[in-house]
């Protein structure tokens, strides 16, 4: 049965999640580039009379709605009213795969040694640098081929799966790569990352020979529950509500408290203040009896579409313009990456709204 962490009362909204791309902690070896996290607020009827709507206009005969139905190309103009029906009831997060692990990378390992020069490198924001610059100029620096295997042996020795092996995860691996990749390094900014990843690479030590875990460090859903939850705040303010999500063994209720704790704890990155969430809880249903969740599933696989227009260099697509006030603006992507352009194609309303009332 689902396991909820609080019944919402009648005045607390439900918003419903789910996602595409999701590989768990493989990322380096994923088949998807990008992760895609999708939500929609509506009511259960209200959900229930769209995705009725959409079954009967496609035809189909499954009891389930998905996206792969929705995206077939004969279906394109009912998709497209299908997502003018969701105007200001949606949000959807793009994440690039490589450069959450980039990030991963320097929040794991040079982020606890920043914080013994009193930095907190998240809240400054040279974590969000670091990252960037390694993401757009690490593979040419190092090559592509060199930068890939050093990912790859980060991602090995993180990931939790490797600790509940015979075989214990060993930081040997990734030191070698590191050294590889800083002595084989053609730009100096990049290099100096590369040599604070050195002085910090005592950290890696955590991850050696572990065999339990509670919280999966490279899953990419459960930062970007949080992020979608302070985007949701954007958009509707101060008013309290839930995430009601697809059953999903990695969804446990320890993660699940984790990520309201930190969807709700008060954030500033470098100055600017970043929203903070009422978000009260997150419970777990079977998608295939909860139409919210369908429709969410179709939206998170309208948004790896549109990502991957985006990453083939298509930016105007009819699907793009739909969905795009529905793009969360704290795209997890770095800085001129097609996924970053795509977002800042056009302006968001509700973005420039939100500005405006705090500037009130």
């Amino acid at each position: 049965m689902p396991t909820t962490v609080e019944d919402p009362d009648d005045d607390v909204l439900v918003i419903a999640c789910d996602e595409s791309g999701s590989e768990g902690e493989e990322l380096t070896a994923s088949q998807h580039p990008v992760f895609v996290h999708a939500s929609v607020n509506l009511s259960a009827d209200e959900a229930t009379d769209l995705r009725d709507w959409m079954r009967g206009a496609t035809r189909t005969q499954a009891p389930e709605m998905k996206s792969k139905t929705a995206l077939r190309p004969g279906n394109r103009q009912i998709l497209l009213e299908m997502l003018d029906r969701l105007a200001g009831a949606a949000s959807i997060t793009l994440v690039d795969k490589s450069y959450f692990l980039t990030s991963k990378l320097i929040e794991t390992l040079i982020g606890p040694h920043a914080l013994q020069w009193d930095t907190n490198i998240g809240t400054s924001g040279y974590g969000r640098a670091w990252a960037d610059h390694l993401n757009r100029h690490a593979p040419t620096a190092l090559g592509v081929a060199r930068w890939d295997a050093f990912l790859s042996t980060y991602n090995a020795l993180v990931r939790s799966y490797q600790r509940e092996g015979t075989t214990p995860p060993s930081v040997l691996p990734f030191f070698a790569a590191l050294d590889d990749a800083y002595e084989n390094c053609s730009d100096d900014d990049t290099r100096y990352i590369l040599s604070l990843l050195q002085q910090s690479q005592m950290f890696a030590y955590e991850y050696q020979g572990r065999s339990e875990v509670e919280l999966r460090e490279l899953d990419p859903l459960m930062p970007t529950m949080s992020g979608a939850a302070r985007n949701w705040a954007m958009r509707i303010g101060d008013a309290p509500f839930t995430f009601l999500a697809d059953t999903y063994s990695g969804l446990t209720p320890t993660v699940r408290r984790y990520i309201v704790e930190a969807s709700c704890t008060p954030l500033s990155v470098a100055g600017n203040i970043v929203p903070t969430p009422n978000l009260r809880g997150i419970s777990l249903a079977d998608s295939r009896t909860d139409a919210r969740i369908q429709l969410a599933d179709i939206l998170a696989g309208v948004g790896r579409e549109v990502a991957r227009l985006a990453m083939a260099d298509s930016f105007d697509d009819e699907l793009q313009v739909a969905v795009h006030e529905m793009l969360d603006i704290n795209v997890m992507a770095s800085s001129g990456s097609p996924l970053d352009v795509l977002v800042d194609r056009r302006p968001l309303r509700y973005y420039d709204d939100w500005m405006a009332s705090r500037r009130a």
